[in-house]
């Protein structure tokens, strides 16, 4: 049985090298002009009142003592939890205090449907 050859090339193609490394070398410089092409249109305006600045962005403003207002916050909810009031007397809806609407949802049992509507 005979061996099967093995074919070695001859040589590396110089010319070919040379044209790879010229390909690579165009394809990183043209992708370098298009971003920064892309860059220069996407940046700032370069005309405008405002060109060339930052915009200006005002600090927060920072209370020195919250804790008041947390205080007044909490006892404006308290409140509505504890308040009777119409909210939309023509459609007989109303705000009542949360212990009260607690007694008449238990009282109902399991009915938990507002008036006027049935359960589904």
């Amino acid at each position: 049985m005979a061996e099967p050859t093995q074919h070695q090339p001859a040589g590396i193609s110089v010319r070919g090298v040379v044209w790879g490394g010229v390909a690579i070398v165009t394809a990183i410089l043209l992708g370098a002009a298009a971003s920064y092409l892309l860059w220069r249109q996407w940046s700032a305006p370069d005309s405008g009142p405002n060109a060339g600045r930052l915009p200006q962005v005002a600090a927060p403003v920072l209370q020195a003592a919250p804790q008041d207002d947390r205080v007044r916050y909490f006892a404006e909810k308290r409140r509505l939890l504890d308040s009777w009031e119409w909210i939309d007397r023509e459609n007989g809806v109303a705000r009542i205090p949360v212990q009260e609407a607690m007694q008449i949802m238990a009282a109902r049992g399991g009915n938990t449907a507002p008036a006027g509507k049935e359960r589904r």
